[in-house]
């Protein structure tokens, strides 16, 4: 996007306390569930230096075969349709509480792959952000989310409804008929528009990043999510994650596994060599199982999942005898075995206090 300026079957455990956070972390601005429970975000390498050094641009993908992903809902999808991407109309979420100072709301959009912006981006009557807020953090840091969707960013937000800025600004991120006096005020996970392909775009995707007052760069910090390695566009469906717990993506390619709304849901026929993963994506986006059944003899798992309440404890991948030392021992811990599952030879288990 063009830039603003195996693991084996063995006892396998975790728990509620799985995720120590950061004072200073954010919430991830995409969720899984805005749009598909198999599919990822990926994040490039922004350009270096400046404010925006510590910049994410950030799509959707699905995997394809092979290792590889593709950005677009089909096979067949036309590239030169916004609406082809996945990453297209996903819900816009705010990092951290905060205040609007900045934005713009009704700029067209773009064609994707079409080599080059809307002509009022290259007059400079549409702000290289395109349709944005620009948002100052309770601690004094400022965020940018760029390219939604035109009309997409409520008024509530967003009072400014004219369609291009007054003068032209070629090369400016934002518009200076974009300041706003008493601006509103946002609330962590707060739904803040449907990303877009609008301003300095070459394609649908979410530009975010944060500075401070003096445009220095701001590293951004994640409370919940996992990510593996996207080298060279590829990551397999069985790659071995890494819970974010308050830290940085890491630079380059990535791949994001972003955590899900609070809900109850159900995921069935996950594979053995996958169901760690999902287990991490699940308790740390803080639900907890009340189904962790299994067939194959422990190759696949059907699961359900509801908001975390109080501790809890679950395994798979146990012997018998395995099962059995761990009910005796968490019993003496207060905990009450919820429900067991077995199939052949492998067992699962959920403990509550």
């Amino acid at each position: 996007m063009k830039a603003l300026h195996s693991l084996t079957r063995s006892l396998i455990a975790a728990s509620a306390a799985l995720v120590s956070l950061s004072a200073s972390a954010m919430d991830f601005p995409l969720r899984a569930d805005d749009i598909n429970l198999n599919y990822r975000y990926t994040t490039d390498t922004h350009w270096s230096g400046g404010a925006q050094s510590e910049a994410l641009d950030i799509v959707a993908r699905r995997h394809t075969g092979s290792g590889k992903w593709s950005q677009l809902k089909t096979d067949a999808s036309n590239t030169k349709l916004n609406s082809s991407y996945i990453i297209y109309g996903a819900k816009i979420r705010a990092m951290e509480n905060g205040t609007v100072v900045n934005c713009w709301r009704n700029a067209p959009e773009n064609t994707p792959d079409s080599g080059s912006n809307h002509i009022k981006v290259t007059e400079g009557y549409i702000a290289y952000a395109g349709n944005y807020l620009y948002v100052r953090h309770d601690d004094g840091n400022y965020a940018l989310y760029a390219h939604a969707q035109p009309g997409s960013i409520p008024t509530s937000l967003c009072p400014k409804n004219a369609i291009y800025n007054s003068k032209a600004e070629p090369g400016y991120v934002v518009n200076s008929d974009g300041w706003v006096s008493g601006g509103a005020r946002i609330t962590k996970g707060q739904q803040l528009g449907l990303v877009g392909n609008v301003g300095n775009s070459s394609g649908p995707h979410l530009h975010v990043h944060m500075q401070t007052g003096a445009d220095l760069p701001v590293e951004m910090k994640f409370d919940h999510g996992q990510t593996t390695p996207y080298t060279n566009q590829t990551a397999s469906v069985n790659a071995s994650w890494t819970l974010l717990k308050g830290n940085a993506i890491p630079d380059g390619e990535m791949m994001v596994w972003a955590p899900h709304s609070v809900a109850y849901w159900t995921v069935n026929n996950i594979p053995d060599e996958r169901m760690q993963a999902w287990f991490n994506h699940f308790a740390d986006s803080g639900v907890m199982p009340n189904v962790y059944a299994c067939t194959d003899n422990g190759q696949i798992y059907n699961t359900g999942w509801v908001p975390t309440s109080g501790a809890w404890v679950a395994y798979h991948g146990m012997s018998l005898t395995t099962f059995n030392n761990k009910s005796t021992d968490l019993a003496t811990k207060g905990f009450t075995r919820f429900g067991w599952w077995y199939c052949g030879s492998v067992y699962t288990g959920i403990w509550r206090k």
